[in-house]
């Protein structure tokens, strides 16, 4: 669990994050899948992360919160496990579970005060994890929850001081334009008055155009890790 948290606390890129962590997870629990679904910015479950790889269409589902074992978690903010698929009980609606599988873990990633994603495990074999492995797997849910949010905000912080840097260059070339235009201006050349105008009109709603850009945190590609 330490080699864990130090490993994916130390990163910053969220793709980074995501692959750390499921390839620490190895060494903490036997499983034959897992994976990292996150909340998306419209309150839909994606996938984020799998080991081993997900089918395409499995990568690009977009999951209501109410059909599924990891919408349920998200809302409840509580874990779940299944020792036995063929006679569980099955919360939700839907499975959403890949065929052969017959022990399931799921465990809410929350952060500050929320529940951003799920992060779940399964086995082929049945009450594939003792008590104890799954109170490990429970305890590091927190250091991923965590983890993740601050690459977020990482993410968010360098789109911002992209945004602020291309808009100090847009300002630098609109008093560019404003001086060549007064010079046309006092040279009486009318037409190259015109077109610096023009120009700076395009510089101003190019300007406009990114400030109206929503400020979003994308969820990764599928990051696949190689099992040994």
């Amino acid at each position: 669990m330490f080699g864990l948290a130090r490993q994916v606390t130390a990163r910053q890129d969220l793709d980074d994050v995501l692959t750390e962590t499921l390839r620490c997870l190895r060494s903490i629990a036997r499983f034959g899948g897992g994976s990292i679904q996150l909340l998306d910015d419209e309150g839909w479950i994606q996938m984020a992360a799998s080991d081993p790889i997900a089918p395409a269409h499995v990568m690009a589902q977009r999951v209501p919160l109410g059909t599924s074992i990891a919408g349920r978690v998200i809302l409840t903010e509580q874990a779940i496990y299944l020792p036995d698929l063929n006679v569980a009980q099955m919360p939700g609606s839907n499975r959403r579970v890949s065929t052969g599988v017959r022990s399931y873990l799921a465990v809410p990633l929350v952060v500050d005060g929320r529940a951003i994603g799920v992060l779940q495990i399964d086995a082929p074999e049945t009450n594939a994890w003792t008590e104890e492995e799954r109170a490990v797997f429970v305890a590091v849910a927190p250091v991923v929850a965590a983890a993740i949010q601050n690459a977020r905000a990482h993410a968010r912080a360098a789109a911002a001081r992209a945004r602020a840097a291309a808009a100090e260059a847009r300002l630098a070339r609109a008093g560019a334009i404003v001086q060549t235009a007064y010079a046309a201006a006092r040279d009486g050349e009318h037409a190259e008055v015109l077109r610096q105008l023009a120009t700076l009109d395009r510089l101003l709603a190019d300007h406009a155009a990114a400030a109206d850009e929503p400020d979003a945190v994308k969820l990764p590609d599928q990051r696949v890790i190689a099992r040994p």
